[in-house]
């Protein structure tokens, strides 16, 4: 058996999962798993792909460094709850975002 422990796993897995999920958000326009989002918001839908797809795709690579940390060494007990709270700052830096979104008007 390789050895690595089971919450390393639990990390590699969901940061796997938020990867394909902000790929898929970002790059094919999936805005459809986004929980709230309709299509008559008055923020393009493209700027959301966008938006959401970056912040997601930072938290499932952050989620795998994490994972890959726990497999090859302690980790002190506190990281997973720091690691939580940089979680809830970039959804609160999201939801600002969306929220104060003003179109360009460059043409």
């Amino acid at each position: 058996m390789l050895g690595v422990p089971s919450t390393a796993l639990q990390w590699l897995g969901v940061g796997s999962v938020l990867l394909i999920a902000g790929a898929l958000i970002r790059f094919r326009g999936w805005t459809f798993l986004i929980a709230g989002y309709d299509e008559t918001s008055s923020v393009p839908e493209e700027v959301v792909a966008d938006v959401v797809g970056n912040a997601v795709l930072r938290i499932g690579v952050a989620a795998i460094a994490l994972g890959v940390l726990m497999a090859i060494t302690d980790v002190p007990s506190y990281l997973p709850a720091v690691f939580g709270v940089i979680i809830l700052l970039a959804v609160a830096r999201l939801i600002y975002r969306l929220r104060t979104y003003t179109p360009s008007n460059a043409t």
